[in-house]
């Protein structure tokens, strides 16, 4: 499998079905998560269901997915209590990526980037004036390769001992003058 990449944005049961045993899967191949906290080696929550789905296929094959929503401002957001507590304040309608992953035998095949663009395009066209998502370290240090700023330390996710996620902004508003 080479760069013939298909980005897209998936619906319905099946496709639904399909991204939450792909989440656990490469999470549990890089060790990520407390097994015992998924016992039907799935990641399927309540917000998939008004989520877009965005989907990477290669021959047909999944390779890299993320989830986008969007919300009137920040704190309306579904962790919308977690950016109060930590006394984040952003004007405006908000974007929220999340849950990205890419197979591991594709990483550093720009997939990652390709999910990028899309929610950037995603936010553009619901009129975002910014996007957060809680980023591992690893794509934290992507985003800010691409000129995003952090918001600080998102709660510890218990489902994912060790890992310390990153909240990390992006301004729309600013990467559209670009």
């Amino acid at each position: 499998m080479s760069g013939n990449f298909i980005v897209s944005n998936v619906s319905g049961a099946e496709w639904l079905e399909k991204i939450a045993q792909f989440r656990f899967e490469v999470w549990k191949a890089n060790n990520m998560i407390d097994l015992a906290l998924f016992p039907e080696q799935k990641c399927l929550e309540e917000i998939d269901h008004e989520a877009i789905q965005i989907v990477i296929e290669s021959n047909g094959q999944l390779v890299a997915a993320s989830r986008y929503i969007s919300y009137p401002d920040l704190y309306s957001t579904h962790h919308g209590d977690y950016y109060k507590q930590a006394s984040v304040v952003l004007e405006g309608r908000v974007g929220i990526p999340e849950h990205t992953v890419v197979r591991p035998d594709m990483v550093r095949k720009g997939l990652h980037n390709l999910i990028v663009d899309e929610v950037f395009r995603l936010a553009k066209e619901v009129g975002a004036t910014y996007t957060v998502s809680e980023c591992t370290p690893a794509a934290a240090r992507l985003l800010r390769k691409r000129g995003r700023k952090s918001l600080g330390m998102a709660p510890l996710d218990p489902r994912f001992p060790g890992i310390e996620f990153e909240w990390m902004v992006s301004d729309v508003t600013e990467l559209n003058r670009k």
